[in-house]
């Protein structure tokens, strides 16, 4: 009579993770993730950044061309630039445009601080006579017949309508976007009000400098139209 034996298979026992091997895969994952995160950040701090920088540049452009084809085919008077204190509003003619102006402060829809403002420069047509008009309110949320040049968040450090003679004009702009506390003047680092001055830079140790820039223009215009 044959024997037939019955075997029976047992699995392998498995072998599970350690604590100290989750804590080493936790750890690793940790540092990929906060790796990854960081990267993320500053891709969208550099790309803030160079938005932030185009539409100053943008701006400043925008205001150059503004002043320098009223210069070229307007005719008639150009008036200089005199007025350099921050906070005052100064107004300047080429012919039958006035350029009213504000240095040194933030244009807001709202201001609710000293360092800010309704408007920054506004160019409008004078039926009458240019040069003894008043300038602009430009402290006053509304504007009579004006054309805002400047967006929300910027301000106007710097601007020089030069008579270098020969009909040739030098035009100096400088727009400043950002908050006061994200500029200083390095001619007076120590001045808390350095934002409002003509040569207003972005703080390089602070961490929101993606959304300060600074854009200075020049140029020499040649008056065509007498």
């Amino acid at each position: 009579m044959t024997r037939r034996r019955l075997i029976f298979w047992a699995p392998e026992r498995t072998r599970g993770f350690t604590i100290i091997e989750l804590m080493i895969a936790t750890m690793i994952f940790s540092v990929v993730l906060l790796l990854v995160t960081s990267g993320i950040l500053q891709v969208a701090r550099v790309y803030y950044k160079g938005l932030t920088e185009a539409n100053t540049q943008t701006t400043a452009r925008g205001i150059i061309d503004n002043i320098s084809q009223s210069i070229q085919f307007s005719g008639g008077p150009v008036s200089e630039t005199v007025g350099t204190s921050p906070g005052t509003d100064y107004a300047f003619c080429i012919n039958n445009n006035q350029f009213t102006y504000r240095l040194g402060r933030q244009v807001r829809n709202n201001p609710t601080a000293s360092d800010q403002t309704w408007h920054a420069i506004v160019v409008r047509t004078i039926t009458g006579s240019c040069s003894t008009t008043a300038a602009q309110v430009l402290s006053s949320q509304t504007v009579t017949g004006g054309r805002d040049l400047m967006g929300q968040d910027m301000r106007l450090a710097n601007l020089v309508v030069d008579d270098i003679g020969s009909n040739r004009f030098r035009i100096t702009v400088r727009v400043v976007y950002g908050d006061s506390e994200l500029l200083f003047s390095p001619s007076a680092p120590g001045d808390t009000t350095g934002y409002g001055r003509a040569d207003a830079v972005c703080r390089p140790e602070r961490a929101s400098t993606q959304f300060c820039a600074v854009s200075e223009l020049s140029t020499v215009v040649v008056k065509r139209v007498q």
